[in-house]
């Protein structure tokens, strides 16, 4: 099984017999070679991008799980290094200045969640895997030592000697001590003096025979550390000869199985500031050390972390590729830890990341050639950059020093890489949640062609296409010109297509195999559907769009959102349904009943038939999508005849009764078209619509105008044809109508305006601008009840004359014409 995030299985053969030769590397270097200064890393200039791309390939390349597959399974090795005096130095982040502290990543919700987005990381030392290895192989190194054990008598007397001078009257009995008492007495006169390096190291290569201690030998590691630097050999250069001879003290302990004995070695070596095979050593004793979470408190001790990214700082992703391998695979394993994470970035890694990715880009796209290991390192990096960006604090420098645009560049100079893409996917989705990395993603001249070139190269890659699609659909989603652009772009739509056929037809045949075996497995390509769909949804809030894509694809999408509406397999899942429903609203707002080539035209029966079972559902978010769509098919006749004839009816009624808002404001807005039909006027009548009316419009009315308005203009559009009101509205519930709309118009009352007020700023208020439209509607409506009243009262007065006048008539006058 392939890991596309992080090392599995990793096995590194810590055999350290043999060491770098450094003997024979040149002091100097040559001044031809480019000096990076650490001013550059923390430079908030942004990196520019390259352009360049490579030929397109059809091979992928697979990334090994195993970083000992890409080693010679040697930590040091023995050999004159090859010197190349046009390596780039890069630079020590000794004087980075410190981020802010962070804070905790917070997470989108809905159609914004991912499998790695609902992690949440807790404030605590253990660590938090994002996508990182589920099982780490064990180190099994021989624990015998290759030279032997030394005799009883030498242990009985190490074990003599450390008990010093002061408790000779405890040991003068011991026949060993009296047989050796010159040794023993050399030896206390010795430590009695300054300790030198040379001290140090000769207790080392003495504890190596023995194996018996430890916990001495780390304190003798410790006090060599600290000789060195009393010795001031940290900050200069030290001879190849005294490097070789400190290194050959140390190489003896690297079989050891205390890892906090082998920290402490790298420790040592790397304040050597080693190069080559040994840097590469060392990054691996560092490795090994990290990939045991159990380990995280020893990176906090002395300055580990500080030596061990100077260390990264002075490599070059070029030349010293096996380093970086192990040395960003270390970075990746730390940073799962929220403490250590913090302290990391307070380094200044991101900028060195953000650093090593351009020159790697840079190579690349001037198809310099490069090491493999490269590859392998790059897929390190970018996988310690995933667990970075849970730290939203971090953005904006993310986007400062130009982070964004590099993994942009990366994706599309590598796109034959799997691993690669897949981590960067992975970053990628994360930081779209941000509008401000969003604003930095589509800076990216060729960003939309990159998706839609990795959508068609991995059409079945199910971990990177829900995320690049998330991505996609959050970048649509915030700005308008983005939907333009990727439209335009080739192949755009017919790219969406061609997937959500592809997760669909693999949701129906993992449906078809649960029904034999309920226990398997087979990812979740519904979220892919909701992704690819949720792109489409926003990109259609454009108008432009919107029609054209009606135009051209209307019948094949609606075809295809019918087909899941109505099937069992996905009815359970809400989030599709609602995904469809969404996206359905935003495509049939453009739809016109009076334009019969409209596909909404043609289908919207089908299309009813298919919602109906929705807007009866107990979610109240797929009956609020759902009477959307019936508010824009019911300005078709069509729509609204097949409404009243069918179960649809008086589900509206009853949603009436509800006490949401936004679905009382779409429910009412389907009854706005409906009462243009006399059948439809009578059913309402029949199912008492106009009391429960009036019932919304003394509740909620006061502090929802625009549902006030809707209400008003539903009851406008019901009496509107009639010739007795008393026929469609009891006098109690005229009466009501009457009082409350002369209420809601009073300005006085609701705003304190007098006749002649002059405060201006009142009439500008978006209540007051709100209410000013409800005004207009419920002003029309209180007019046309008083007029019929008028003229009502008028008429009775008539025909009781005229019956007094003609006693013998039979005849009974009707209302004149209203």
């Amino acid at each position: 099984m392939a890991f596309p995030f992080g090392i599995s299985h990793l096995t590194v053969y810590t055999s350290l017999r043999y060491l770098q030769n450094e003997a024979e590397i040149p002091t100097n270097i040559h001044d031809s070679n480019m000096i990076l200064s650490p001013q550059m890393l923390t430079s908030t200039a942004k990196i520019n991008s390259g352009t360049n791309t490579i030929p397109k390939s059809g091979i992928v390349k697979q990334r090994s799980n195993s970083l000992s597959e890409i080693t010679d399974n040697k930590i040091f090795n023995i050999g004159i290094k090859e010197v190349c005096l046009n390596k780039v130095k890069l630079p020590s982040l000794d004087h980075l200045k410190p981020l802010q502290k962070r804070k905790l990543f917070k997470n989108t919700t809905s159609l914004d969640n991912l499998p790695e987005e609902q992690e949440e990381l807790k404030n605590t030392e253990p660590r938090k895997a994002f996508s990182s290895p589920q099982e780490r192989t064990d180190f099994n190194e021989n624990l015998d030592s290759p030279f032997g054990r030394s005799s009883i008598k030498q242990k009985n007397l190490s074990q003599c000697l450390l008990l010093g001078p002061q408790n000779l009257n405890k040991i003068f009995d011991n026949k060993h001590i009296i047989e050796n008492s010159e040794t023993l007495f050399v030896r206390t006169a010795a430590e009695s003096k300054e300790r030198s390096v040379e001290d140090v190291i000769n207790d080392l290569n003495y504890e190596s025979v023995k194996m018996d201690n430890e916990d001495r030998v780390i304190e003798l590691l410790g006090e060599l550390y600290d000789r060195m630097e009393t010795e001031n050999l940290l900050n200069t250069k030290v001879s190849s000869k005294m490097k070789i001879h400190i290194l050959k003290a140390l190489y003896k302990y690297v079989e050891s199985q205390n890892e906090k004995l082998l920290l402490n070695i790298a420790r040592v070596i790397l304040g050597l500031k080693v190069t080559g095979n040994n840097l590469s050593g060392v990054c691996k004793l560092i490795f090994k050390v990290s990939k045991n979470d159990k380990n995280d408190y020893l990176f906090f001790q002395k300055n580990i972390l500080e030596l061990f990214l100077d260390a990264l700082g002075r490599s070059s992703p070029l030349d010293d590729a096996e380093a970086c391998v192990y040395g960003y695979g270390s970075v990746k394993f730390l940073t799962m830890n929220t403490k250590l994470l913090d302290k990391i970035l307070s380094l200044g890694i991101l900028q060195l990341m953000v650093l090593h990715v351009k020159i790697i880009n840079n190579a690349k796209a001037d198809k310099t050639s490069m090491p493999e290991q490269t590859n392998h390192a790059l897929f390190q990096l970018t996988g310690a950059l995933r667990n970075i960006v849970s730290e939203e604090t971090i953005y904006e420098t993310f986007i400062s020093c130009g982070a964004v645009q590099q993994l942009c560049q990366t994706m599309n100079l590598f796109s034959s890489d799997l691993d690669i893409i897949s981590n960067i996917s992975r970053i990628l989705s994360t930081i779209s949640t941000n509008d401000c990395c969003c604003d930095s993603l589509v800076e990216y001249k060729d960003i939309y062609k990159v998706f839609i070139h990795l959508f068609e190269k991995y059409p079945g890659n199910e971990e990177i296409i829900v995320r690049l699609a998330y991505t996609l659909g959050n970048i649509v989603a915030k700005i308008d010109n983005t939907r333009v652009k990727f439209y335009h772009e080739k192949n755009s739509v017919k790219s969406l297509l061609n997937l959500w056929k592809i997760y669909l037809e693999r949701t129906l045949k993992i449906c078809s195999l649960k029904s034999d075996n309920d226990s398997i497995e087979n990812g979740n390509p519904e979220d892919v559907m909701i992704k690819v769909i949720r792109v489409i949804a926003n990109m259609v809030i454009n108008p432009e769009i919107g029609k054209a894509v009606n135009e051209s694809y209307g019948c094949l999408l609606i075809d295809e959102f019918l087909k899941v509406l109505i099937s069992n397999p996905f009815k359970k899942n809400e989030e599709l349904v609602m995904s469809i429903l969404s996206t359905l609203n935003n495509l049939s707002y453009y739809y016109t009943s009076d334009m019969e080539q409209d596909i909404f035209h043609i289908k919207q029966v089908e299309i009813v038939e298919g919602i109906t079972e929705y807007c009866k559902s107990r979610n109240k978010e797929s009956v609020i999508e759902s009477m959307r769509i019936l508010g824009n098919l019911s300005r078709s006749k069509i729509t609204r005849d097949y409404i009243a004839k069918s179960e649809v009816f008086p589900v509206l009624v009853n949603i009436l009764e509800k006490v949401d808002l936004t679905l009382l404001k779409t429910t009412i807005g389907v009854f706005v078209n409906l009462m243009a039909d006399n059948k439809s006027r009578n059913l309402f009548k029949n199912q008492g619509g106009v009391s429960k009316l009036i019932a919304i419009l003394t509740n909620f009315a006061q502090n929802d105008w625009l549902l006030g308005m809707l209400v008003c203009q539903v009851i406008w559009n019901y009496c509107i044809e009639t010739a007795d009101l008393y026929e469609l509205i009891p006098d109690d519930e005229i009466q009501q109508l009457l009082v409350i709309l002369a209420d809601y118009l009073d300005e006085e009352k609701l705003f304190g305006i007098t006749e002649g007020s002059e405060d201006a700023e009142i009439y500008v208020t978006q209540e007051y601008l709100i209410w000013e439209e409800f005004a207009s509607v419920a002003t029309n409506l209180l007019e046309k009840i008083e007029y019929f009243l008028d003229t009502f009262d008028q008429i009775h007065i008539e025909n009781e004359t005229a019956v007094t006048q003609k006693k013998d008539s039979s005849t009974n006058l009707s209302f004149a014409a209203w």
